[in-house]
């Protein structure tokens, strides 16, 4: 018997109110499984078991994809695999989300009516140019690195004899922005005006003590502080608790970073983001006091940017928070993300070799210069030869 089908239905008498149908049925795994069922007639058991088998044979062929499955069909199965991944640790949930919105907005939209052997290079290469046309460059490298990894679980399960995401047209970013990162007066000019705004904060418009609830907006300073002692992102630096630092190196471990699970809802999650490996970074001098006042206050479990509550604090609403205290300061440019720049530009501007500077970031050299690192005038040194190559008329 084929997988998935079933022998003759037999029937016996157990008594006279009790009937039994049964049938050999050919599991997904090539066995044969006996499967039984009773009731009072002998009619109604064999309907009964009619139901079960088919029930089987319909739950066999939900995980069973043919070139002629459609894309959404093959998608569903793709995104429950991946979900396990996370489930195992092997992928980062914030992966997982990301993905299920890229597939609904991106690219189920466009192909998921299709079949698996109509999804061609020239469908699969109109796709992401559509996301890059439409929206930009990241977010059609996104919808690539999305629809490559659905294609890839059809290849294995039979629907698909190659990738055709693999085939499909190089992506061109076009212009790319300039780093751009804080100078030392643009720092202090921001930290001065976020202390000022964190006490502005404090208060209600009766000047009546907003207490814990306001506790984001003067712990903002210490927050940039953080960053630029680090270049940790804001979701590590988020999970950072009393324990990671050591007053005594001074250092402090970035090993965790924070992130929003469904149904799970805030995670200090092992290992930095992109399930990127530990660092352990010695901090400058000038953080200690701010880190040890922090450490002091959290204890070995606490973290050391507390919620209102006590608790984590969630990374998207600390950059909503930042967005609107940087734009009320002034600096609506500044992003989280320009203080690890501005950290590896400060670094590459002392004269410490890219790798250096790549080690400080936890990326590799090419990363750190190309994403991280604030462009700089190339010739000083023969701009001064230069001066002396027309007479001056002066």
């Amino acid at each position: 018997m084929p997988v998935g089908t079933y022998g003759a239905i037999k029937t016996r008498k157990l008594s006279e109110q009790s009937w039994e149908a049964f049938a050999r049925y050919r599991s997904h795994d090539g066995s044969l499984v006996p499967v039984k069922r009773r009731d009072r007639t002998k009619n109604k058991a064999e309907n009964r078991l009619r139901d079960a088998l088919k029930e089987a044979t319909e739950n066999m062929l939900k995980t069973e994809i043919k070139p002629t499955t459609r894309i959404t069909a093959i998608a569903e199965l793709w995104y429950t695999e991946i979900q396990r991944e996370a489930t195992l640790g092997d992928r980062s949930p914030e992966t997982v989300r990301l993905y299920r919105s890229y597939l609904d907005n991106w690219i189920l939209p466009y192909v998921g009516q299709l079949r698996a052997v109509e999804l061609t290079v020239s469908v699969c290469d109109r796709t992401v140019k559509r996301a890059q046309d439409k929206k930009s460059y990241d977010t059609a490298k996104t919808v690539r690195a999305a629809l490559s990894g659905m294609c890839g679980y059809a290849v294995r399960h039979g629907a698909l004899t190659t990738n055709p995401v693999r085939s499909i047209g190089r992506l061109v970013r076009g212009e790319q922005k300039e780093v751009r990162a804080l100078t030392a007066d643009q720092r202090s000019d921001l930290l001065a005006k976020l202390e000022a705004l964190g006490a502005k904060r404090a208060v209600d418009a009766r000047g009546r003590s907003l207490g814990p609830r306001a506790r984001i907006w003067s712990d903002l300073p210490d927050l940039v502080r953080a960053m630029l002692s680090t270049g940790a992102r804001i979701g590590e630096v988020l999970a950072f608790t009393g324990a990671e630092f050591d007053a005594d190196g001074p250092t402090i471990a970035v090993d965790y970073h924070i992130i929003r699970v469904q149904g799970a809802g805030l995670v200090r999650r092992k290992l930095r983001k992109g399930n990127q490996g530990g660092l352990l970074l010695r901090v400058p001098t000038w953080s200690v006091p701010m880190l040890s006042r922090r450490a002091a206050a959290a204890g070995d479990e606490g973290p050391l940017f507390p919620s209102a509550r006590g608790g984590w604090l969630d990374p998207s609403n600390v950059i909503n928070r930042i967005s609107e205290a940087f734009d009320e300061c002034g600096y609506g440019w500044v992003t989280s993300h320009v203080f690890r720049k501005t950290v590896a530009t400060v670094l590459d501007e002392a004269g410490l070799p890219v790798g250096d500077v790549a080690d400080q970031l936890g990326n590799t050299r090419k990363i750190a210069e190309k994403h991280y690192i604030a462009r700089k005038v190339a010739n000083k040194h023969a701009a001064n030869a230069l001066e002396d190559i027309i007479e001056s008329d002066s």
